[in-house]
């Protein structure tokens, strides 16, 4: 399992879980997802397998094309934060 960060320049956290449900239906796993007033940003973290992580990240840019990707970690890593 890997885990991907993604950034929205959006406080609208709603819009944001609509969106990713709405590309990425059964497919959505684990995720996390935080508002980041003081950036005025929704934070995602996502979990998939490492062979799905193109189709998600393709999913995570048809719905949500302002979406900035940060690093893939494996996802115990992000567990530990």
């Amino acid at each position: 399992m890997v885990a991907l960060t993604i950034r929205i320049d959006t406080l609208d956290a709603l819009n944001v879980r609509l969106a990713l449900h709405r590309e990425l239906g059964s497919r959505i796993g684990i995720y996390i997802l935080s508002v980041d007033h003081a950036h005025a940003q929704s934070v995602l973290q996502l979990q998939c397998e490492r062979g799905q992580l193109d189709a998600l990240m393709h999913a995570v840019m048809s719905g949500l094309p302002r979406a900035e990707f940060g690093a893939v970690l494996p996802a115990h890593a992000m567990a530990a934060r």
